[in-house]
């Protein structure tokens, strides 16, 4: 007769802070606002649940950084999941420049091990076209700071340390109709990674010293300024000063994946 596999529980309980115990989308319901608002350095948390009548989408971090309602965008849920669902057309969010979202990675309250800029969310693209703005605080005039974009050719995270130079994160293009959780992080002149799903991948260039102080607004689907627009969903999006480790990182994809249908 076949024996059955026994369970290395030692080895279980250790892989626990990184895998989940269960897959299912009502336990993952229950942690997911949870674990996005323990993130260290959280500037901004907006899970696409809590929304103003005119369409805003409030900050659930506690900073009040409600995002303006931009085109003509809806707000859906698949299943458990609640998101945005944005036409490529028009749609997007977002919110003026100010201090909170000015983050340079070096800020002296951020203990010097975790100094950074973490940024990202889960995406859904429904078409992907030659350059579209998922997250970030970028205008190519001169004014870049950190984005994660998308095109058909390849998926990005990217920071500027000038306003005028970008050092990129850079892996192949989305599958569309399918979600994915994409993360960037910054560690000043160290990383700049771009998280898909638990996959990370550096960039070949050097990181700079710093995130250089943009104007730019924060916008979720467009950047430089209400174009290059995202044509698809976006939910559970942030915004961190400070540098996540790789494995906050996993953690928070293992603790939210099973809302979006990812094993």
């Amino acid at each position: 007769m076949p024996q059955s596999q026994p369970i290395n529980s030692s080895q279980t309980e250790g892989l626990s802070s990184q895998f989940q115990r269960r897959w299912e989308a009502g336990f993952a319901w229950t942690s997911a606002c949870s674990a996005g608002q323990l993130l260290p350095g959280l500037r901004g948390f907006w899970p696409m649940s809590a929304i103003q009548s005119n369409g805003d989408a409030f900050d659930q971090s506690g900073n009040g950084r409600l995002l303006t309602y931009n085109g003509n965008p809806t707000y859906n849920v698949m299943g458990l999941a609640p998101y945005i669902d944005l036409d490529g057309a028009g749609d997007y969010l977002s919110r003026a420049d100010e201090a909170g979202l000015d983050i340079l990675g070096t800020e002296a309250y951020i203990a010097p091990g975790i100094q950074g800029l973490t940024v990202g969310g889960w995406f859904n693209a429904d078409t992907l076209g030659a350059g579209a703005g998922l997250i970030g605080k970028w205008t190519d005039a001169v004014q870049r700071a950190y984005l994660i974009m998308a095109t058909n050719a390849a998926t990005s995270f990217i920071v500027s340390g000038t306003g005028a130079d970008q050092i990129t994160a850079t892996t192949g293009p989305l599958t569309t109709g399918l979600w994915y959780f994409l993360a960037g992080r910054f560690v000043p002149g160290a990383n700049v990674d771009l998280f898909v799903n638990t996959t990370r991948v550096p960039t070949a260039g050097a990181p700079p010293a710093a995130i250089f102080n943009s104007n730019a607004a924060l916008e979720i689907g467009a950047h430089t300024g209400a174009a290059n627009y995202f044509d698809g969903k976006a939910s559970l999006c942030f915004l961190c000063a400070a540098a996540l480790t790789p494995a906050q990182i996993r953690v928070l994809y293992h603790k939210t994946k099973a809302l979006y249908g990812v094993k």
